[in-house]
């Protein structure tokens, strides 16, 4: 059996691959496919439609924007990802984004890098602290439980959430208080994304939502590039009306060099790296050979 395979998976899930099925890293003749898994690449309509033989299409991962859902659902192709399996990295490192852009760390360092700390005390190098602050969620998933469990532990935070996928009774019920996108923008020192890149996303937090907020709030987005408005953000770092942003993912994967937002001191830049820890790709491989292998009927 063939399975196509592009990106760098655990070599862990890797081995147990290449013990059971031949792995191909073409695309262009996706009817000799037995399975699909995906990482980075996208798997078209077209792709979809000639892969005949195909019994799964396996993300590797949770975001699906890569994936043709509808035309795979069409055809009768399954789509499965793997919820859960990174979503401890990506809070850690949206929490240390958080505490970075509070506490200057990287700014810090390049300017002490460059001499231009010349004293102890100076007014740029003065930070803020998480203890005690609001923090507001944009979703509801295991990545935002995950985020709110370690700043209500680890800082006293309190945490509001907006979710289009739960009732304000189901996000009580979490722990969480329910806000309005405005509301969160408005009454939270902090807001996290953490919702999945759809049509309806796409934008979601643009120029309305920087119009709203407090001049204090820091904003981190860890999900997906497209959900932020970038021209937005940009004027509104520029503007006053945000005090700081950090982006892992952007619209333009990598994101070009003459981004603007790079040029920002109180920006951040990521490049998708959230999730990328040794425990969380082991845990993330061994869940995506264990889906295509029950698909494919492979007792490995």
């Amino acid at each position: 059996m063939k399975v196509y395979l592009n990106d760098p998976i655990a070599l862990s899930a890797l081995a147990r691959l290449k013990a059971h099925v031949e792995l191909t890293d073409r695309l262009d003749r996706p009817e000799e496919l037995d399975a699909i898994i995906v990482r980075q690449q996208y798997c078209t309509a077209d792709v979809i439609r000639r892969a005949k033989r195909c019994r799964l299409i396996q993300q590797h991962g949770t975001g699906l924007d890569r994936i043709d859902v509808k035309t795979a659902a069409a055809c009768g192709i399954p789509v499965k990802n793997t919820p859960g399996t990174n979503s401890r990295s990506v809070a850690e490192y949206t929490v240390a984004m958080m505490l970075d852009l509070s506490r200057k760390v990287t700014e810090i360092d390049k300017k002490t890098r460059k001499g231009l700390l010349p004293r102890f005390g100076m007014a740029e190098t003065v930070g803020c602290e998480l203890t005690g602050k609001r923090l507001g969620l944009i979703g509801s998933g295991h990545i935002a439980r995950d985020v709110a469990q370690i700043c209500k532990d680890g800082f006293r935070m309190e945490v509001y959430c907006h979710s289009a996928r739960r009732s304000d009774e189901d996000i009580r019920a979490l722990g969480f208080i329910p806000a309005s996108l405005s509301e969160l923008f408005s009454s939270c020192d902090y807001v996290s994304i953490h919702c999945l890149l759809t049509p309806e996303t796409r934008h979601l937090v643009g120029r309305a939502c920087f119009e709203a907020c407090n001049p204090r709030l820091i904003l981190v987005n860890t999900a997906r590039g497209g959900l932020v408005d970038e021209d937005a953000l940009y004027e509104a770092l520029t503007s006053g009306k945000l005090a700081a942003a950090g982006l892992d993912v952007f619209e333009q994967q990598p994101p070009s060099t003459d981004n603007p937002l790079l040029s920002l001191e109180n920006f951040l830049a990521g490049m998708h790296v959230a999730g990328s820890t040794n425990e969380a790709l082991e845990r993330t491989g061994k869940a995506v050979v264990d889906s295509v292998f029950e698909a494919l009927g492979i007792d490995g």
